[in-house]
């Protein structure tokens, strides 16, 4: 397994230009992701943790600007990127499954045509070929009868299915960096323990690096190996899993795990 990192963040700060206010979403924020690491940004809601992920993808919109710091996907800057090469990266190199699938799945296309579109766009293939990557994606992501699946619209299944067809998306381009935000909100406890089991089988056999955006410490329990606590947009704390758990320094790092 490679021990460098896929995702260097340093020193990066986003900031909110509304009409006679300037709001510091994310503030000096510095982490990494290596190969085969699920690494966990926690924090309350508000605390800067979805903008960190949407800095990252440079899928920031108006007012919100990215003001400083670096992102280093590899050896490619982020920051120095087009916006169609961050489009182009996005698809090919960095997955990403939203909190609200239900919503992120276009309601007026199928899941097959869905599928087809993504894999088409970022790989040279044919109709049939991209068809059949689809179905053997869904399958590796425990959807049976992907071919019915794939007939079907993002309302017609289940809010679990849903995800699951957001991280065969996702993965279906055989990214090396995965950012999941909060991938199990919403969702019920057996429903959650599946999504969960599978993220930590795609980290191993794919052996690609899962951001991982949450508030929920049982899922930082489960999956985590390294922790970055966050509030007001800072980093405040960051560590190993156990040692976080085990003995948290910072005063909100032990009220977030007391509040559990």
């Amino acid at each position: 397994m490679e021990t460098s990192a896929i995702l260097r963040v340093a020193q990066l700060t986003t900031r909110f230009h509304t009409p006679g206010k300037v709001i510091t979403a994310v503030d000096s924020v510095s982490l990494e992701v290596k190969p085969g690491q699920i690494v966990a940004l926690v924090g309350e809601s508000g605390s800067g943790k979805s903008v960190t992920a949407m800095s990252v993808l440079g899928l920031v919109d108006p007012p919100g600007v990215v003001e400083q710091g670096e992102i280093w996907l590899g050896g490619v800057n982020l920051r120095e990127c087009t916006p169609r090469r961050l489009r182009a990266l996005r698809g090919s190199q960095m997955g990403v499954i939203f909190q609200d699938p239900m919503n992120a799945l276009n309601p007026v296309l199928t899941i097959g045509a869905q599928m087809i579109e993504t894999i088409r766009l970022h790989q040279r293939v044919s109709r049939a070929e991209a068809k059949e990557l689809a179905r053997a994606q869904l399958t590796r992501v425990g959807l049976r009868d992907p071919d019915t699946l794939m007939t079907q619209y993002a309302f017609q299944i289940s809010g679990g299915m849903c995800q699951r067809v957001m991280i065969a998306l996702a993965l279906v381009s055989r990214p090396r960096l995965l950012i999941a935000d909060e991938p199990t909100t919403a969702l019920d406890v057996r429903v959650q323990a599946g999504i969960l089991k599978e993220l930590d089988r795609i980290r191993v056999e794919e052996d690609i690096g899962i951001l991982l955006i949450t508030h929920d410490w049982g899922v930082v329990a489960e999956l985590a190996d390294e922790v970055y606590v966050m509030k007001s947009g800072q980093i405040v704390e960051y560590g190993n899993v156990f040692d976080i758990f085990e003995n948290p320094r910072h005063p909100y790092t032990r009220e977030l795990i007391n509040s559990r």
